[in-house]
């Protein structure tokens, strides 16, 4: 009986890593974000209002020099491609 029991536990647990295994297999490692994507717990900021973008999945975006720009509203989008540096650039600190 006990020889019984352990070939199940045995059986389940290999069957178990076999399942991982192909599941990771078929989905493939976990990709870190891409550049200018961020991580589901963080907003990003619309870089013509300095605002939160709160629907990112609907959101409008525009790809620049590899980084993904979301903005807040659709009216963001226009300014930021006519100028798109004018709206990456770094603050200059002020003197």
């Amino acid at each position: 009986m006990k020889r019984k029991t352990f070939l199940m536990v045995l059986f389940a647990a290999l069957f178990s890593v076999g399942a991982v295994t192909a599941t990771i297999a078929s989905n493939g490692p976990a990709q870190p974000p891409q550049q200018g994507e961020t991580k589901p717990e963080e907003k990003p900021v619309c870089p013509v209002m300095k605002e939160e973008v709160e629907d990112v999945a609907n959101a409008a975006y525009s790809d620049y020099k590899g980084k993904r720009y979301y903005f807040c509203c659709p009216g963001c989008k226009p300014k930021f491609d006519k100028n798109p540096e004018k709206y990456v650039k770094p603050a200059e600190p002020k003197k």
